[in-house]
């Protein structure tokens, strides 16, 4: 199958056309032809003004509660949110039902995902279903394709990281770790702050993720080992993270769209679309998390994407679940909200996430494997009324701008607007 881009403007800071406007043509799964203008009666050709092409975007944090939960979509409909979104990697969490802290629950995902255009990137669990008592066989898992490992919302203690790290070190594999526990609010529902005074709902203190950023340095450091931090909300963890990537410790971290793009005020009329986790602290926590993540100390975007039923979410805000859906809308709330331009954004999507989660490089160039996101930074839109993301979806009262068109990966072409189709 042939594949012509028609006056593309290539956003890929790794490619030597970056900043032209040039037709690309694929043919087989990869880049044949870049020129000002090419034409080529056999191929399928997609036009549509302010056309732009990347990299594909990478997103490392998403949970399709498959097995367990496939009334929330599954793997199949959470692979097809990703490519409409703009993904073609993606990074899915453990927490399933079973776990997937087994060689065969690795497997199990990893053919689920045969043949998407979306490449599926397994994430283990670190201890035996999430219980933090006793370790997965992360080495296993590792040798069945998954490289990362977490616990993702659960916490777990100085002696099941230390362990992991030491255990992980030694055939490469790597550990994710969140910074939170139980320790001073167990049932916390809101920041700690505006959002607990206005709302009496137990806060979440950002000294608590503090505290959980400078132990798992420590530990790091101790181990000698190589750490991601995920899901970094408070101003307060920045500089820790400053100081032990300053020290020369191989500690990287990440930032979730919600908490790069929302405050606690969101959660003062007890909207549970804005409950998640971590959860929205001060517009000056945002700020700096932005800030951060330009100077490099944040070194990725993640989605924390969590797909929900209605019963799951229109109930009282403190029975309601934490998170909500994000693939679909990624690229346009940041667009929107951290006021950062489309390139900077795309950039970190593609390249920097990749460069961040060991995902091969494929630059735009003649004989690269077609590994491409296509979008318009401009086109607006809103979510679709049949949407099953409406009802829970932070941005579903929102006018978009700033869209995914479809993902060219593997072979395989998907569209969100097949209409532009020649």
């Amino acid at each position: 199958m042939k594949v012509l881009l028609k006056s593309a403007r290539i956003t890929d800071v790794e490619s030597p056309h970056n900043n032209t406007s040039k037709d690309i043509l694929i043919s087989n799964g990869h880049i044949e032809n870049i020129a000002t203008s090419i034409s080529d009666s056999d191929a399928i050709i997609l036009s549509i003004p302010e056309l732009h092409v990347s990299q594909g975007w990478v997103d490392f944090k998403s949970a399709f509660f498959d097995p367990g939960f496939e009334e929330r979509g599954g793997l199949a409909q959470g692979l097809d949110d990703a490519a409409l979104g703009g993904f073609t990697h993606v990074g899915v969490l453990p927490s399933d039902n079973p776990s997937t802290d087994t060689k065969l629950a690795i497997e199990y995902k990893r053919r689920m995902a045969d043949g998407h255009c979306v490449q599926l990137h397994p994430i283990g669990a670190i201890t035996k279903q999430h219980k933090g008592a006793e370790l997965a066989d992360l080495f296993e898992m590792f040798q069945a394709g998954a490289t990362w490992f977490s616990d993702d919302q659960h916490t777990i203690n100085e002696g099941i990281l230390t362990r992991a790290l030491f255990y992980s070190r030694d055939f490469g594999g790597k550990i994710i770790f969140t910074p939170r526990s139980t320790n001073f609010a167990p049932d916390a529902q809101v920041n700690e702050g505006i959002g607990s005074t206005r709302t009496g709902l137990k806060g979440d203190p950002s000294l608590d993720e503090r505290l959980q950023v400078i132990k798992a340095i420590e530990i790091a450091a101790y181990t000698k080992s190589a750490l991601h931090i995920s899901g970094i909300s408070s101003k307060e963890s920045i500089a820790p993270i400053q100081q032990a990537k300053a020290a020369g410790l191989p500690i990287t971290c990440d930032v979730h769209v919600m908490n790069l793009c929302f405050t606690e005020q969101q959660i003062l009329d007890f909207d549970t679309r804005f409950k998640v986790l971590p959860v929205l602290r001060a517009e000056e926590d945002r700020l700096a998390l932005i800030q951060a993540l330009s100077q490099g100390i944040i070194d990725g975007i993640v989605t924390d994407h969590r797909p929900f039923v209605l019963d799951d979410k229109q109930v009282a805000f403190d029975e309601a679940a934490f998170g909500a859906p994000q693939l679909l809308t990624a690229y346009a709330a940041l667009l929107k909200n951290t006021k950062l331009s489309s390139d900077i954004l795309v950039e970190q999507l593609s390249v920097k996430n990749r460069t961040l989660f060991e995902i091969p490089s494929n630059p735009i160039q003649l004989g690269a494997a077609a590994d491409l996101t296509c979008y318009s930074p401009n086109l607006a839109w809103n979510l679709d009324s049949t949407s099953r993301d409406k009802a829970c979806n932070p941005f579903a009262d929102n006018a978009l701008h700033g869209r995914a068109i479809g993902i060219i990966n593997k072979g395989i072409v998907m569209l969100n607007q097949p209409e532009h189709v020649g």
